[in-house]
């Protein structure tokens, strides 16, 4: 039990404690560098990516970290895009019965012009810590910017926690506030690179890093790599007609392997396609 306690202690503490640890298989393979990204996981990783996301999804994730099972880390998410923005909601787990972290996400992106996308979240964090200690709770939210400043070139900032909410009055106990700043560059369709720079109020700074190759329309290769922890990743992806399957894991020197997996299904309608598609008939025209 002392071993498992303290395995625990570590992992939560490699990862941003009470929330807002990134998520997804994809976001993993990366270093989770992820800012930058807009896809389903946008609804968590960065909320100013969530505006460019413009089609239905639903996915989940399931990550046996360091091969405990009590350190489980899994949850869901589902976006939904509306006339002038895009809705996601994401739910995620951490721990097991005697020890347990849990974050509802309720968030919103919109795009300000094609260029730049801007979002907002509010969270609902829970801490439980068996019985005898019962369980606390703390809302707070987050805010993200994302811009393609050029085709080839995507930046973004994000902000949680901005205003140090606290998760217990026991030790004064505040949830970190974390700020990312990110950026991408995209070489072609097939090949980009993506950094981020992350720093909490509790610990120093992170330095991530990933490439992501796509050797035909159906995989995607990719590798990564953080400094804080120092950890190496990496993962490959399929996507099949909107159904999309993600396998990732990252490597700690000390602790070991981090395996993930990821499902995601997209439908209905793509409507960044069908701006795309106005605005080109538009200057034909």
């Amino acid at each position: 039990m002392k071993t498992l306690l303290s395995l625990l202690f570590i992992a939560v503490n490699l990862y941003a404690s009470n929330g807002e640890g990134p998520i997804g298989a994809r976001s993993s393979s990366l270093g989770h560098a992820s800012s930058c990204l807009y896809d389903l996981w946008s609804a968590r990783n960065n909320q100013g990516s969530l505006g460019f996301v413009r089609q239905n999804e639903v996915g989940a994730f399931y990550e046996n970290r360091f091969f405990v099972k009590e350190l489980t880390h899994s949850g869901f998410a589902i976006v939904s895009p509306i006339k002038k923005g895009t809705f996601g909601f994401v739910y995620s787990s951490l721990g097991y019965k005697l020890y347990r972290e849990s974050q509802a996400t309720l968030s919103y992106g919109m795009k300000l012009n094609e260029s730049i996308s801007a979002g907002i979240a509010v969270d609902y964090l829970n801490t439980k810590i068996a019985d005898i200690y019962g369980q606390a709770h703390a809302v707070t939210g987050s805010i993200g910017l994302t811009a393609k400043l050029l085709p080839q070139v995507v930046v973004s900032t994000h902000i949680y926690n901005p205003f140090r909410a606290k998760i217990t009055n026991y030790n004064n106990e505040k949830i970190p506030t974390i700020f990312k700043l990110g950026a991408q560059y995209i070489f072609s369709s097939k090949v980009f690179i993506i950094a981020e720079a992350e720093k909490t109020s509790a610990q120093k700074i992170n330095i991530k890093s990933g490439i992501e190759y796509k050797p035909s329309s159906l995989i995607y290769i990719r590798a990564g790599g953080s400094s804080y922890p120092s950890q190496a990743a990496f993962g490959i992806g399929v996507n099949y007609n909107g159904l999309k399957i993600d396998l990732s894991s990252s490597y700690h020197s000390i602790l070991g392997l981090s395996p993930q997996i990821g499902l995601s299904y997209a439908f209905g309608k793509d409507k960044s396609k069908s701006a795309n598609e106005t605005t080109e008939a538009a200057e034909k025209l």
